[in-house]
């Protein structure tokens, strides 16, 4: 969902940091600075603009006396620096406001400077003031602050000690009158934690990091020396979740995450939770390329992204305390983009905020992947760009917004590398998936080639991807944008960043915003924004109070003129407009069913109902969309207030597909059944009002293809066992592969719209990102299934809805294809006959049949002639109903399978096809007749038979020609069909170079499909496409 975008940016490092060596840069919590390190010197940089504020050298005294930077942690309110030093010491710092601005801005000129995005205002100015040293005993080697305190990580002996923070006066030297060396922190000033008698295999902690989650506890994970990954609890809270684990004397509970643990079937309590000891594959040694070198924890998907050694990402699941971690899958570089040259050790990891992407950091390249394993970016050091980001990565991270990605090279160079991503990231909603809708940080894509005519769609030529600015008064003060909705047809467009929001209308070109800024600058849009029709519907919190506001398009926008304002109880987590049914799930992990009731005057939310869904979704942070399925007498003849109780609910959560089915019995409360469809879904579809069979199906993307269930309302409920990793319990009924990031899918065309990117090097001193678009025809995967189950009844009604379109016999031609390549691989023909039997029932069946002929093997001819019928009976056919160039590819068979009466069958079709005026296929059938017959023998024969040219007979020899005479004119009776304007006669040479085209009697070599066929592209589609014209 993520992809690289134009050119990187190369950040200007200024003194004093200027020709120093960084070793790291970190952000802080918010995002909003980050600091970058050298050995003996910190700077603290703004991320928007991009500039530095403060720094910091220390004299060769201070790195003498406390040792050489290693690395720098923030504290949790922004303002604390941390600085580990090689002796273990911590230099403390803190982060002060200045009453200066820290740059002089440019005076307010429009004609030659304008704000960028995040950009507008005073720049604050900020200073750095030392705060003390600290010293820690034992040999500090990674330091996770916490709101209270500080966890540090220990060499000797290998353990945890937190002290408080801010540390104690008593404990802190090193300030100005006082060079006495600091007290030690050690265990007599807080809680030592020795992994030598735990249930982990002590060694000492590398990295540390914690992360919450509402309804969770805290879970701490811990890199140690030896490249494994452990995730911890501490005891008081596992008891809470778990009885009997707070039974134990150590301070710390939790489990294996690298390498996972196997938790065996029959074992019962912390045994199976890894919570007491650890089990024996878990403390085996690993091999050096499989050691863990760093970790990123996804918290909005519930995975734990572990880099190895060796260059693969392993992306392990954690499901809610306290089920057992688990491995999902693996992230390989190399195999991935098809790689001659390793991209070496994993050097860093970030996760976006929303989770959507991982950066990862390679010692010669670098990559951005889907959390499902889609590859969305990458550079490697063998592609010759001169940009040092391209040849390795030291350490990366996302800026607010996840639409920059800031990278430290090996050669101590900042980059800023931009991206663009899909709306669903931010809002995932049906209308927002109806459209590729694409973010970029001051601008919105919209694709308008879907309202294009059938050959135009699939087209990359005739792309169109319309460039929408986001207002510079808008963008420069509530950068970063977090919501972008569009309406259901396309026309209106709304975005909201920190605060307020704007909306745009593609009929007058024209965006709307607050008059008042002071009335923008009230509320936060928190939850999202979608469109009914002319009236936006937004998610907002004003003073520490929830609403659901309705906006009018037609009116400025103003607090005054809101249509509507509907009080929630909690945070609105996700919207969904299903129809005039608005969805609103909250952080209470309630859904509430509201009514858009539009009335002549008035526009109002009715309350129809409300459902808890405590027990069923354990955290309620983690829905990231959510819709239903209605039965049709439900839609056709219930009352739309019961909606809510008969729905079969849709929820993506923790990255997984979950069906709950509603279930009740007599007057009880309805209960839901739940259903995990698959897992790794990173955006699904749904289709209320669907093409034909198409009704009720559900589309969801994994990262590597399209999995398709028909009808969900009739999936069979099974038993997910969460336990055995039973969440592939639903096997879907289509599964399409696809080489680009599918972001729309337009049901009346059968076509799926996505994006790719590429990556240009040549002839630049620097990479050029470009965004392509990708389609896949989805017709033939889908009347396949039909057909391979015995429906041809359904597979009819299905095509029904689609002859009309242009590329409705190639997507024949495909399915006939793919067919028959499989089949004749597997050795049965299980499905060719009913896909024959289908053909039978188009015009263009024998069109197809040809067609795939010549674009299939000749070994596999006989397969498909004994199936469809004697080649010679399908050239008499196509004679006679007129399809001549149909005939004309059946002589290639037919000469090939030595069943052609080469002067007799070609002589007919060539007086039929003067006849009919197909000149060009009168020149194809010359140069067939000259191509199975080199001495031109047939040739002449076949000109005789026809009179082509009845008072000039053509010369014996080819090569030679004759002398140059006038030629006489044509007889009256005969068309002009091969006359030249030269005094030089026709000669057979002459009637075989002029004007080729293609021609229906060669086959397509190469070929153009393998199978399964997957067409991209025009340029990849069959050329019986084209409809043969005379010029």
């Amino acid at each position: 969902m993520y992809w690289p975008t134009a050119t990187s940016r190369v950040l200007s490092i200024p003194s004093p940091l200027d020709d120093a060596e960084l070793l790291c840069v970190r952000p802080s919590r918010k995002g909003n600075f980050f600091a970058c390190l050298s050995r003996a010197g910190i700077g603290i940089w703004d991320v928007r603009p991009t500039v530095m504020h403060a720094a910091v050298i220390r004299t060769e005294r201070s790195v003498e006396r406390w040792g050489e930077n290693v690395d720098v942690f923030w504290a949790t309110d922004g303002r604390g620096l941390i600085v580990l030093t090689t002796t273990s010491h911590l230099v403390l710092y803190t982060l002060q406001p200045t009453p200066n601005p820290a740059y002089d801005t440019p005076p307010a000129q429009p004609a030659t400077y304008s704000a960028g995005p995040g950009e507008g205002g005073v720049l604050s100015g900020w200073a750095l003031r030392p705060a003390g040293v600290a010293f820690v005993m034992g040999g500090c080697t990674s330091v996770l602050p916490l709101p209270h305190s500080l966890l540090l990580g220990l060499r000797h002996p290998p353990g945890l000690l937190e002290v408080p923070w801010p540390l104690p006066q008593t404990l802190v030297g090193g300030k100005t009158g006082n060079q006495y060396p600091p007290a030690p922190l050690d265990g007599a000033d807080g809680q030592l934690w020795d992994m030598a008698n735990t249930w982990m295999k002590p060694s000492p902690p590398l990295k540390l990091s914690v992360t919450r989650t509402q309804g969770l506890p805290a879970m701490y994970t811990m890199l140690t020396t030896d490249g494994r990954v452990w995730g911890m609890y501490t005891s008081v809270q596992a008891g809470q979740y778990q009885p009997g684990s707070s039974r134990t004397t150590s301070r710390f509970v939790g489990q294996a995450i690298y390498p996972p643990s196997r938790a065996h079937q029959g074992s019962s309590g912390n045994e199976v939770l890894g919570l007491v000891d650890a089990p024996d594959e878990v403390l085996e040694n690993l091999e050096d390329e499989m050691r863990a070198v760093d970790f990123a924890v996804n918290t909005r998907m519930g995975l734990v992204a572990v880099g190895l050694a060796g260059g693969q990402v392993e992306m392990i699941s954690v499901p809610p305390y306290p089920q057992p971690a688990r491995r999902s899958h693996t992230l390989d570089l190399k195999a991935s983009a098809n790689l001659r040259t390793p991209p070496g050790s994993v050097t860093s990891l970030a996760w976006t905020s929303d989770g959507y992407a991982l950066a990862v950091g390679y010692e010669h390249g670098w990559a951005v992947w889907s959390f499902g394993g889609r590859l969305g970016g990458w550079g490697l050091a063998d592609e010759g760009s001169e940009e040092s980001f391209m040849r390795g990565v030291h350490e990366l991270f996302w800026a607010p917004g996840n639409l920059d990605l800031f990278a430290l090279t090996k050669e101590s160079s900042l980059y800023a590398i931009p991206f663009a991503k899909s709306a669903t990231t931010g809002q995932h909603s049906p209308d927002n998936t109806r459209y590729a809708f694409l973010q970029m940080d001051d601008r919105v894509l919209v694709y308008r080639g879907a309202d294009q005519p059938d050959l135009s769609v699939i087209n990359p030529e005739s792309d169109v991807w319309q460039h929408i600015k986001i207002p510079n008064a808008y963008i420069t003060t509530n950068w970063p944008i977090r919501y972008a909705s569009i309406s259901n047809d396309g026309k209106l467009i709304a975005v909201s960043g920190r605060r307020g929001l704007t909306h745009y209308s593609a009929s007058s070109g024209r965006w709307k915003l607050f008059a008042d800024e002071r009335e923008e600058a009230a509320f936060v849009v928190r939850g999202g924004l979608l469109w009914f029709h002319h009236v936006l519907v937004v998610a907002v919190e004003a003073d520490k109070n929830f609403q659901i506001r309705l906006y009018s398009r037609d009116f400025d926008l103003a607090e005054a003129n809101v249509l509507h304002a509907q009080n929630i109880p909690s945070p609105v987590l996700v919207m969904s407009l299903l129809d005039n049914s608005l969805l609103v799930y909250t952080a209470d992990n309630t859904l509430y069913h509201f009514l858009i009731l539009p009335t002549k005057d008035a526009i109002r939310l009715h309350l129809c109902g409300s459902i808890s869904f405590v027990g069923i979704v354990r955290v309620p942070s983690r829905v990231r969309a959510l819709s239903w399925l209605l039965p049709s007498a439900q839609k056709d003849l219930g009352d739309p207030a019961d909606d809510l109780i008969v729905a079969t609910m849709i929820f993506l959560v923790d990255g997984k597909l979950v069906l709950l089915r509603p279930r009740r019995a007599g007057n009880e409360e309805v209960r839901y059944d739940m259903q995990v469809l698959a897992d790794r879904i990173e955006a699904y579809w749904t289709h209320l009002h669907g093409v034909g069979t198409l009704e009720n199906s559900l589309w969801g993307y994994d990262g590597s293809g399209m999995r398709i269930w028909l009808d969900a309302l009739t999936i069979e409920a099974t038993k997910v066992d969460s336990v055995k990793d039973a969440y592939e319990s639903v096997q879907e009924s289509v599964h399409l592969r696809l080489d680009f990031y599918p972001l729309s899918i337009l049901m009346d065309k059968g076509i799926i719209i996505g994006v790719d990117y590429e990556t240009s090097l040549r002839n630049l001193p620097f990479a050029l990102f470009k965004i392509q678009t990708g389609t896949h025809l989805f017709l033939p995967q889908l009347l396949r299934y039909h057909l391979s189950t015995g429906h041809l009844d359904s597979a009819l009604v299905f095509a029904t809805n689609y002859s009309s379109i242009a590329y409705f016999a190639h997507s024949l031609e495909i399915l006939l294809h793919s067919v028959l390549e499989d089949e004749v691989d597997a050795g049965s023909l299980e499905t060719l006959p009913r896909v024959v039997e289908f053909l039978d029932h188009f015009p263009e069946s024998l069109d197809v049949v040809v067609g795939c002929a010549r674009k299939s093997e000749v070994e596999r001819w006989e397969v498909l002639f004994g199936v469809v019928g004697a080649p010679r009976e399908l050239f008499e056919r196509c004679a006679a109903g007129g399809r001549l160039r149909t005939a004309a590819g059946c002589l290639l068979v037919l000469h090939t399978l030595e069943e052609l009466d080469d002067a007799k069958d070609t002589i007919r079709l060539l007086r039929l096809a003067i006849e009919a005026k197909e000149y060009h296929l009168c020149k194809e059938l010359l140069r067939f007749l000259h191509s199975i017959d080199e001495t031109g023998s047939a040739l002449r024969h076949a000109i005789d038979e026809v009179g082509i040219v009845p008072d000039s007979p053509m010369p014996p020899s080819p090569p030679t020609p004759p002398p140059p005479t006038p030629p006489p004119p044509p007889a009256a009776a005969a068309p002009p069909l091969l006359t030249f304007r030269s005094d030089t006669p026709p000669t057979v040479a002459r009637v075989l170079k002029s004007d080729r085209v293609n021609s229906p009697f060669e086959l397509s070599l190469p070929r153009l499909f393998t199978s399964p066929p997957s067409p991209r592209t025009v340029e990849t589609m069959p050329q019986p496409l084209e409809i043969p014209g005379d010029s």
